[in-house]
């Protein structure tokens, strides 16, 4: 590991998460370019994990307690309190692998037009069953209107969040991570994707995303609309494009399922079931 100065702050927001939190401290402190200082906003956790933090000893290591406030005012306390021109965000239950701060810091320090950098990831459970590596595309705030094309966990210039004053706290039942980098990308800013699987994003049961995708979707695109509406009147060719594109997408999917065999021989078992529940409506 590089112990230099690399100007770089990192911000884990922790809310009874004692389980995980050690594994992302330590992909941090195992970085072959070190953060200065990593900021740990436990946000009202309860006791076991309150616990847990308090074991953590390190001089990096800066933990902040405060009243159950949400994920996008952890943030914000956290970088308030940084002193470097870059932060790295990273979820506690989530874990970088180790030359990611070394290579993204390359990109944001040498291109101007970078404000933010992440990398292809790879998502995993509980039980360890990895799954496919995600890429996002990145980009301009373009390629942000139709889905978010960039990851919470990433690299960022600390004046860009001054900016845009930070994470929206009002976003609090999900979607502030793609709220922010709209925010920030539609100032004339890039997002630059490592094309390497140099994080690790875990799949919880009831997560906070997987919550928000499943009750609130609908909602938070109309807010992120709302929000951004004249962005979206300005790239609306482009957004047209996009969605035809998912729509397309989508139908050669659902022909492809419909064809394959396995959907043949389900739909031939599930027939008959079908004409006795038929005879008792």
């Amino acid at each position: 590991m590089k112990a230099i100065n690399s100007n770089i702050t990192a911000v884990i927001p922790c809310y009874n998460d004692g389980k995980f939190i050690r594994q992302a401290v330590d992909s941090l402190l195992a970085q072959t370019l070190l953060p200065e200082q990593i900021i740990i906003v436990d946000d009202g956790s309860k006791a076991e994990t309150r616990k847990i933090l308090r074991s953590i000893n390190h001089p990096l290591v800066e933990i902040v307690y405060q009243e159950n406030q949400g994920v996008c005012s952890a943030r914000n306390n956290a970088i308030a309190l940084a002193s470097t021109d870059y932060i790295c965000t990273l979820d506690a239950d989530d874990y970088f692998e180790p030359t990611f701060l070394e290579k993204a810091h390359k990109i944001i320090s040498t291109r101007a037009n970078v404000a933010v950098v992440c990398c292809h990831y790879q998502r995993f459970g509980n039980n360890n069953l990895e799954r496919d590596v995600i890429k996002p595309l990145g980009g301009s705030v373009a390629n942000f209107l139709v889905q978010n094309n960039g990851i919470a966990s990433a690299l960022f210039k600390k004046s860009c969040w001054e900016e845009v004053n930070g994470y929206d706290v009002s976003f609090d039942k999900g979607y502030e991570d793609w709220d922010f980098w709209i925010s920030i990308l539609k100032k004339g800013w890039n997002m630059y994707v490592i094309p390497e699987k140099l994080f690790n994003y875990r799949i919880k049961e009831n997560s906070r995303d997987q919550v928000a995708n499943a009750n609130f979707d609908q909602e938070l695109k109309l807010k992120i609309y709302s929000k951004h509406q004249d962005l979206y009147l300005l790239h609306a060719e482009n957004i047209f494009a996009q969605l035809n594109f998912k729509n397309n997408l989508l139908k050669n999917t659902v022909s492809k399922t419909k064809n394959s065999l396995d959907y043949k021989i389900g739909a031939s078992l599930l027939k008959p079931l079908r004409f006795v529940k038929s005879l008792f409506n």
